[in-house]
């Protein structure tokens, strides 16, 4: 979507090469656009596209180009990311250390991201395969919060859900 010199071509002419008729609209909603309308503006025009839709990101593509899987997790779920629970450990260990100088808020931070017991680790993986369970059977809110808390295994999931 860039011309021959690297510059960007700009959503209306990129359109116009797709065979739409531009003329009179707006390049974007403000400050979102409305539900029921799929022409209100050329973003969300260029946004439905099939191909837009399913294009990769260019990171997507140099991790998979590594032999690497790449998820991405939704927003404010920190609940289905292990590393946020370890970091959130590690926090509040640092916390609870005395650091007379930035030499010693250093050596805390160390100490503190080494001092996580590999059965704790352990703890936030399975606690974060719990969620995606019961996420992936419908549960939600506080119904998902409350059946990986009071579950240990797959197993019980599955019983609660026939509850709820």
């Amino acid at each position: 979507m860039t011309t021959e010199s690297g510059e960007a071509k700009g959503l209306q002419t990129v359109l116009e090469e797709r065979g739409f008729d531009t003329k009179g609209i707006r390049a974007k909603c403000s400050p979102v656009c409305p539900f029921e309308n799929e022409k209100c503006c050329l973003a969300r025009i260029f946004n439905r596209q099939e191909d837009v839709i399913n294009q990769v990101s260019m990171l997507e593509e140099l991790i998979t180009k590594a032999g690497h899987h790449c998820i991405f997790l939704p927003k404010f779920h920190c609940e289905l990311n292990p590393i946020e629970m370890y970091w959130g450990y590690a926090k509040y260990r640092y916390r609870g250390v005395f650091k007379n100088t930035f030499a010693d808020a250093k050596a805390a931070v160390l100490s503190s991201l080494q001092s996580c017991p590999l059965d704790t680790l352990r703890h936030f993986i399975n606690r974060t395969w719990r969620f995606m369970s019961a996420y992936r059977q419908g549960l939600r809110g506080k119904v998902a919060e409350w059946a990986v808390k009071n579950s240990a295994h797959t197993h019980c999931l599955k019983a609660c859900n026939a509850c709820h």
